[in-house]
């Protein structure tokens, strides 16, 4: 026989609490004695009859019942119906002179836990140290069972709120448990059969092989599975999947299964594409902008010094503005109005009353905002040396639309048109510096038209620009650029 764990008490455990059930006082006597002499510390309340029980039931605290099976006015099987509905934890144990064989085998049936015979009372310590421990013991399970459930319970709110799907692989089987999330991060619905043939399925073919072989060095080297790959959902929709795991083997090294967590990074990947983009944008901005300085440097002509500087000042401060215009939209291109007025702002001292702005709201790409700016700058500088703003009562207007071309692609016309100058006799003789950059960034890197009035009233400059050519340099539509056309 198995040797029972001892009961004694420690110093900082209390006597086991006992509630007995007993209306004959030397019987009572009895079962004390023997419980004392099998050095079995306790504390017994006795209670003779019906209402003295029940009250102690509802006050509770008990580690155990003894019941004798007949009472006055009262019976042992009355006494375990209330015992199992307000202490069902609690165990009870018959101690009768009367209980046969079938009282006994009904009152184990209808719930109790042992019962002894009072003729035998030295089989009583025994019983009641058996159903103490196995008490223990199932209140240590129950204990360890909430903690599991409640630990379970905060392992799937965090993967839930880390969007973790959760999987385990049998690679004996291949038998793959997947979460409801971890279904999803492949395009599956949370309740679908999803098994591994569906996962190499849903993976791309490009990075199948590469999935399968880190499959398998995870498995032979025991090592840390962890490997990113796109996953084409059955819509056609393509995802980036993070997937993580660890190989379990057994203790001969045979390789048992793994287990792991999923992850959706597709948002992560794009915003890493549109990182990679915008770091090539800014590197390709940066050496056209040194070339325009380059070519300002070499081409500008100017009469003294001073006058060759202020000009190299400006239309560098042209190109610092159109690069802040472009920084501030995080370079995916401008608003046509905003950079208008900040390019004419250094020339009007002030003074708006002296330009007009006429047109929708349009965003423009990323490719056409640096060469407008030069643009606008060189009519403004021509206009301040020679034309409407080189008098105080001189104006510029600007105007412009949008039309939609055929197959979609949309122009930009854009007029600038001065008034109130000194007359104009015609065009002139010569073309400077200003005319080379009207007709680079215009003609040559917008792929657009450029055309210069030298009217009476004033300079009219019309210029067409198809921004529906221009390409987003984060890839957008070319829609994206038309707000309010």
């Amino acid at each position: 026989m198995t040797a029972l764990p001892s009961l004694a008490p420690s110093a900082e455990q209390a006597a086991c609490r006992i509630l007995h059930l007993e209306d004959s006082p030397i019987d009572a006597e009895l079962v004390a004695a023997h419980l004392a002499r099998s050095g079995f510390a306790c504390v017994i309340r006795l209670v003779a009859e019906r209402d003295a029980y029940t009250a102690a039931l509802a006050e509770g605290g008990f580690d155990l019942i003894l019941a004798d099976y007949v009472l006055p006015g009262f019976d042992g099987l009355a006494a375990l119906e209330l015992a199992c509905e307000r202490a069902p934890e609690t165990p009870f144990i018959f101690v009768s002179g009367t209980l046969g064989e079938e009282e006994a085998v009904e009152a184990v049936k209808r719930g109790a836990t042992d019962y002894v015979v009072k003729q035998r009372l030295a089989r009583l310590p025994i019983a009641v140290r058996r159903a103490i421990a196995e008490a223990r013991a199932r209140a240590g399970q129950h204990k360890a069972l909430v903690a599991l459930r409640e630990s379970e319970a905060r392992l799937r709110l965090a993967l839930q709120a880390g969007r973790l799907g959760a999987w385990e692989l049998d690679l004996r089987s291949r038998a793959l448990t997947a979460s409801p999330t971890c279904r999803a991060n492949f395009g599956w619905a949370p309740d679908a059969p999803f098994t591994y043939d569906d996962l190499c399925a849903a993976i791309h073919p490009d990075d199948r092989e590469r999935m399968q072989a880190a499959v398998a060095r995870s498995v032979a080297e025991g090592s840390d599975y962890d490997v990113e790959y796109r996953a084409v959902w059955p819509d056609g929709a393509v995802r980036w999947v993070q997937v993580r795991g660890r190989p379990e083997h057994a203790p001969d090294g045979t390789p048992l299964g793994m287990a792991g967590v999923s992850l959706d990074i597709t948002e992560r990947k794009m915003a890493e594409e549109r990182q990679a983009l915008l770091s090539r944008e800014v590197d390709h901005r940066a050496k056209n902008a040194l070339a325009v300085v380059q070519a300002a440097l070499r081409l500008t002509r100017a009469a003294d010094l001073p006058s060759y500087t202020r000009a190299i000042e400006g239309r560098v401060a042209a190109l610092a503005r159109a690069q802040t215009l472009l920084a501030q939209d995080r370079w995916t291109g401008a608003d046509l109005r905003t950079l208008l007025e900040g390019e004419l702002a250094p020339f009007l001292g002030g003074d708006v009353k002296r330009r007009a702005l006429n047109g929708p709201e349009v965003s423009l790409p990323a490719r056409a905002t640096q060469p407008l700016a030069m643009a606008v700058h060189e009519l403004a500088t021509n206009a301040v040396k020679y034309g409407a703003l080189s008098v105080a009562n001189g104006c510029v207007s600007v105007s412009w639309a949008v039309e939609r071309e055929p197959g979609g692609l949309a122009l930009l016309r854009l007029q600038w048109a001065e008034a109130g100058g000194p007359p104009v006799a015609g065009a002139p003789a010569r073309r400077g510096f200003g005319g080379r950059v009207l007709d680079g960034t215009v003609r040559v890197q917008l792929g657009g038209k450029v055309s210069l009035a030298w009217k009476p009233a004033g300079l009219v400059c019309n210029m067409e620009v198809p921004l529906g050519l221009m390409a987003d340099p984060l890839g957008s539509a070319p829609g994206r650029h038309l707000e309010g056309a």
